[in-house]
């Protein structure tokens, strides 16, 4: 039975990051890198440059003053949080020509962002020092099923079906389907990927938070964020998804049920705009 690495592997010979957050993650994995080497690496791609000056200026980080240039933004938010708004962008764009057909890929997308910036919220909840961190791993929290809508339309299809009629969780149903479920693709992505290792460990365990030693907060707050979203597309409304949300979430996380319907509302405002800069992300980013 082929495993989840190995359908990773297979896969990302033709997905693969664009060279500028390459170039931006070899400037953050050396130690003796300055800012300025990050704003060079950037720089190099006038694409990417613009994007990233858009999403600063935006509503997502809410600056007083407009920032005009890539060392500014650099010097007001440091090299972590512009390495992540990077990788960011550079997954949008490196799944730009993806098929629809097993899942429509604005929903999808629409889904993901939401997503990332509700991990965000529920992280800001709890005062954790780096929440912007969270945006990136929520929006990577389902990135395992773009592979598998993909090379397994149809078993991943069939999945979809199968957890709409019956209400059993999707994960559950690819484990007996295909043998692995989109969260242990999405950790084998991270890891080909050469991503934080938290990113995989997370992403693997959102369902079950208690499965990580190391990265069970993380996980938590996938696992709410996974929820909120299904209240977010739910056209019935946001009533059952509280019943998503894993018993050791609540304790880990310490919030509370009306702290979430807070952060689904501030993720809701600015989910328009990421979708905004996920358009031009995907055309102006090779």
């Amino acid at each position: 039975m082929t495993t989840p690495e190995e359908f990773v592997k297979n896969c990302t010979k033709m997905f693969s990051l664009p060279e500028v957050y390459l170039e931006v993650k070899q400037v953050i994995d050396n130690p003796e890198s300055t800012m300025a080497d990050l704003s060079r690496a950037i720089s190099i791609d006038p694409g990417m440059t613009a994007i990233v000056l858009k999403l600063v200026n935006s509503a997502f980080y809410g600056m007083p003053r407009k920032v005009e240039t890539i060392s500014r933004a650099v010097g007001i938010l440091g090299m972590q949080p512009i390495h992540d708004l990077v990788l960011a962008m550079s997954v949008t764009a490196t799944f730009s020509g993806i098929s629809q057909q097993v899942m429509n890929m604005k929903i999808y997308w629409a889904n993901s962002f939401f997503s990332g910036l509700a991990a965000r919220e529920l992280a800001r909840k709890c005062f954790l020092v780096d929440s912007e961190r969270m945006f990136v791993e929520g929006l990577l929290r389902d990135i395992g099923h773009l592979l598998m809508y993909e090379y397994m339309p149809e078993q991943s299809e069939q999945a979809m079906k199968a957890s709409a009629e019956t209400g059993e969780a999707i994960q559950t149903i690819e484990q007996t389907l295909i043998g692995f479920d989109y969260a242990q693709v999405g950790k084998a992505l991270v890891d080909e990927w050469q991503l934080p290792k938290n990113f995989g460990e997370a992403i693997r365990y959102q369902y079950n938070p208690s499965g990580t030693t190391n990265h069970g907060f993380e996980a938590a707050l996938l696992n709410m964020a996974s929820a909120l979203t299904e209240g977010f597309q739910s056209p019935k409304g946001q009533s059952n998804w509280p019943t998503l949300i894993e018993p050791e979430s609540w304790m880990l996380t310490g919030l509370e049920e009306d702290t979430l319907k807070i952060a689904m509302l501030e993720a809701e405002k600015q989910v328009s705009t990421m979708l905004d800069l996920l358009e031009e992300t995907q055309t102006r980013v090779a």
